[in-house]
């Protein structure tokens, strides 16, 4: 089934939400239409900042669902995390902060996006795994009372 709208069409809203099944599967779309005039559209894709917040915590190892066969939540998160990459205009700068036991950042600062960066990004968005859950205790120690 293919649905297109008229030439011209300007919507009344700035998000739809579609709920429909798939395949006997519970789906929800979410559809943005902002409405920029053109002078910010070239600013923003020339100027924009995207960062990425990547959970690395022992939650990221649960299935996504309890059903056989299925992605675990990190792979899930890794997969999206690289079609993100993938995705950023030329030009704009980005960052990937995750956490997990600890927290870090890819590159110091953002950096501009160019094959270069988005390679180095792409091969360490890869390698990543989840760590252990973070030891609560540790981090409410000094607020702990002896």
């Amino acid at each position: 089934m293919s649905v297109s709208l008229a030439a011209g069409h300007q919507f009344d809203r700035d998000v739809e939400l579609l709920l429909c099944s798939l395949m006997g599967n519970p789906v929800v779309m979410l559809s943005l239409y902002p409405d920029f005039p053109n002078d910010v559209m070239s600013l923003m894709t020339s100027h924009a900042e995207f960062l990425f917040i990547m959970d690395r915590s022992g939650s990221m190892s649960c299935s996504m669902h309890n059903r056989p066969g299925a992605q675990d939540r990190i792979d899930s998160a890794r997969d999206t995390l690289l079609l993100l990459l993938k995705s950023l205009p030329m030009g704009c700068y980005f960052n990937i902060i995750s956490f997990g036991n600890i927290y870090k950042s890819f590159f110091p600062k953002s950096v501009e996006y160019s094959q270069k960066t988005m390679d180095e990004a792409l091969q360490k968005v890869k390698a990543m795994r989840y760590r252990d859950p973070p030891a609560f205790k540790t981090y409410l120690q000094p607020a702990l009372p002896p």
